[in-house]
């Protein structure tokens, strides 16, 4: 039976409730799952990836879209944060730096494993984009 309401939406507003004077309860609750999702894929790359002498196709495909997934997420977080208002400028701070921590560890790992290599990749690019 579907709801139509995930227990992540669900969480989601029982931050906003839970903290009605926080005017970033939500975006706290959203980096949280962001940080936990990190986490997770962290694990599954050394697992999966690193742990394996030549990752499938596939794998690599898996890892670039969960990559791509979770990089966007932190500059949707990122920007949320520059947009609101209230904050102190040493608290926008701190949390800006906590998202460009994780920002910095998941732009590594796609320079490590999706990055252009070689020279080949750009002269083949290089008629398209002319």
């Amino acid at each position: 039976m579907d709801s139509g309401v995930s227990s992540r939406e669900i969480r989601a507003a029982t931050a906003r409730l839970a903290h009605p004077a926080d005017p970033l309860a939500e975006w706290r609750f959203e980096f949280e799952e962001w940080q936990t999702a990190c986490a997770e894929f962290q694990q599954m790359e050394q697992n999966q990836i690193v742990g394996d002498d030549h990752p499938a196709p596939l794998q690599l495909r898996q890892h670039r879209y969960l990559l791509f997934q979770l990089m966007t997420q932190g500059e949707y977080l990122a920007l949320c944060l520059e947009q609101s208002s209230g904050l102190k400028a040493t608290e926008l701070s701190g949390l800006m730096d906590q998202v460009e921590a994780f920002l910095g560890s998941l732009g590594d790992s796609w320079h490590t494993w999706h990055g252009e290599a070689l020279p080949a990749h750009r002269e083949a690019l290089a008629r398209f984009l002319a």
